[in-house]
């Protein structure tokens, strides 16, 4: 698939799979998966599918149903849908969109193995900048998944999370609808709804919350930004005095200010809410605890709890 790193590309890139993912069995062991941020900045792993293909994919918090391209099945060794084949609704920024499913007999990734994986089958996915194949991380098992930005390795693993014996650490608790994970977030101090999406490489807000935290519009950005993206989606920049969730905050953060249908699809569009992704995440080594309900962030000694994010930071391409 060819890939676009126009910024309305990468928005595309940020579908959310509204279908339901069976529960994750206990983990026996660690199990750890090294990963790497590519040239897209999205977070992907080396998969290996059906001991044949050897490819990436994006580890994704806001997809609840895995996605295989057609050329990575063939050569993995995956039969396309047959003639009525079960079909799944698959919800991106710009609407619902349904796919074929198929069945992937084995995938491996690190010392991690599933089996048995349902997936839905994109032919032709002209997405500039989306993923071709996505695991969400309802498909890994265990009571703790753990990505560590520093050390690119995600780890599975039953009991309690990890402590940290340096750096500041805060928990959150996270609520689920339809599957997708959702933290209070605060701008300027009123209050929010975050979904948290690692398989977005940038953070937004819907123009709802931007209007109720009074965020400033910051027009040279937002024309500098329309120029990047050829005017065709209505975007800007608008800057926040602060922007925190759970112990953290963050001053003078600039973040896009975009109402995509996936808001509307969610019954999010006259709410303040906002989608929380890999720039803003990358900065911390995260843990969800799936069993209490929380995420754990806990931010490297080297970093201080109050930073200056700026729209041009890494993750947003935008110079």
């Amino acid at each position: 698939m060819a890939q676009s790193r126009d910024l309305i590309g990468r928005l595309a890139g940020l579908a959310a799979l509204l279908a339901f993912c069976p529960a994750p069995a206990l983990a026996a062991e660690r199990l750890v998966i090294p990963f790497e941020i590519n040239e897209l900045d999205h977070m992907v792993v080396e998969i290996e599918i059906n001991g044949l293909e050897s490819t990436t994919a994006v580890i994704d918090t806001a997809a609840t149903f895995p996605m295989l391209d057609s050329r990575t099945a063939a050569s993995g060794g995956v039969p396309a849908p047959g003639k009525d084949p079960r079909r799944v609704t698959v919800l991106g920024l710009n609407g619902a969109r349904e796919y074929p499913v198929v069945r992937i007999d084995a995938v491996r990734m690190g010392n991690l193995s599933l089996t048995a994986i349902d997936a839905a089958y994109s032919e032709d996915l002209d997405v500039p900048g989306a993923a071709a194949n996505v695991l969400p991380s309802a498909a890994f098992p265990g009571d703790i998944l753990e990505m560590n930005f520093a050390k690119q390795v995600i780890s599975v693993y039953d009991g309690r999370p990890d402590r940290s014996s340096s750096g500041a650490s805060g928990r959150i608790n996270y609520s689920l609808q339809d599957g997708l994970m959702f933290v209070e977030m605060r701008i300027n101090g009123k209050p929010g709804r975050g979904m948290i999406d690692t398989g977005s490489n940038i953070s937004y807000v819907n123009s709802a919350f931007a209007e109720r935290a009074e965020m400033r519009t910051d027009d040279e950005k937002s024309q500098l930004l329309q120029g990047a993206t050829g005017g065709g989606t209505f975007v800007r920049v608008a800057t926040a005095r602060r922007f925190s969730f759970g112990d953290f905050y963050f001053s003078g953060a600039d973040l896009l200010v975009a109402d995509p249908f996936l808001f509307e699809s969610l019954g999010l569009a006259e709410e303040p809410a906002m989608v929380l992704g890999l720039d803003y995440l990358s900065l911390f080594t995260v843990q969800f605890d799936r069993r209490r309900s929380q995420m754990v962030l806990t931010l490297p000694e080297a970093r201080e709890t109050g930073m200056t994010v700026n729209f041009n930071a890494r993750g947003s391409r935008i110079q």
